[in-house]
C-alpha cells in the first residue's frame, strides 16, 4: 500500500475512533469492524485515491462485476447518493448508504431468526430433517419426497451436520436476496 493510501486509511480510522465503538449514521449503527470494511470497499472503488468515487470509477466497478450499466444509470445512482451535489461519492456519503443497507440486512436477519425459533420445535438451535420437512410441507401444502428433502438440506447445510442452523438459513436467504437485487 502506498503512503497516501495508508494515511487515508489512518485518517478514516481516526474519524471512526472519535465516535466510540459504534458509529450512528442516519439511525443505522455500524461497528468499528463494519466501518473498516466499508472504508476498505470505498478505497477499492476509489482507484485514483482522490478520496471520492467518480462516475467512471463506478462504471468500471460495475463492469468488473459483469454488469453493463449505461452512463445515465450510473449518473442517476451517483445523484441519489451525492448529498453535497459535487458529482462524486465521498466517503461520508458512501458510509451513510452502506450503513443503511447494513441496518436493513440486520433487521432482515433478526426477522429470520425469530421465524427460525418458531420452527425449531425442540429448541436445539437447529432444524432437523423432520422440522425442515414439516416447515416446507405446511407452507407449500404438498408432501416432499426424500430426494427433494435431501436437496433442500444439502443446499442449506454448510457444515454438513445434516441439520440447518439459524446462521446457515440466514446466510443462504441473504445471499439469494442480494443476488436477486
Amino acid at each position: 500500500m502506498d503512503v497516501t493510501a495508508d494515511s487515508k486509511a489512518t485518517r478514516k480510522h481516526r474519524i471512526f475512533s472519535k465516535c466510540g465503538h459504534e458509529l450512528e449514521v442516519n439511525g443505522s449503527k455500524v461497528t468499528e469492524e463494519q466501518f473498516k470494511k466499508i472504508a476498505d470497499s470505498f478505497s477499492k472503488l476509489d482507484k485514483n485515491s482522490d478520496g471520492r468515487i467518480s462516475v467512471g470509477e463506478l462504471i468500471r466497478a460495475q463492469r468488473a462485476l459483469g454488469l453493463n450499466p449505461s452512463r445515465k444509470d450510473v449518473l442517476n445512482m451517483v445523484k441519489e447518493i451525492d448529498k453535497d451535489e459535487s458529482g462524486f461519492i465521498e466517503l461520508n456519503e458512501y458510509v451513510e448508504v452502506m450503513a443503511e443497507r447494513l441496518g436493513a440486512l440486520e433487521y432482515e436477519k433478526q426477522q429470520m431468526k425469530t421465524a427460525f425459533l418458531h420452527f425449531d420445535k425442540d429448541h436445539s438451535g437447529k432444524l432437523s430433517r423432520e422440522e425442515v420437512r414439516r416447515l416446507l410441507t405446511s407452507n407449500f401444502g404438498k408432501p416432499m419426497t426424500e430426494e427433494e428433502l435431501n436437496d433442500v438440506i444439502s443446499d442449506m447445510d454448510r457444515d454438513g451436520d445434516g441439520a440447518i442452523d439459524v446462521d446457515e438459513l440466514c446466510s443462504l436467504l441473504c445471499q439469494q436476496q442480494s443476488s436477486s437485487t
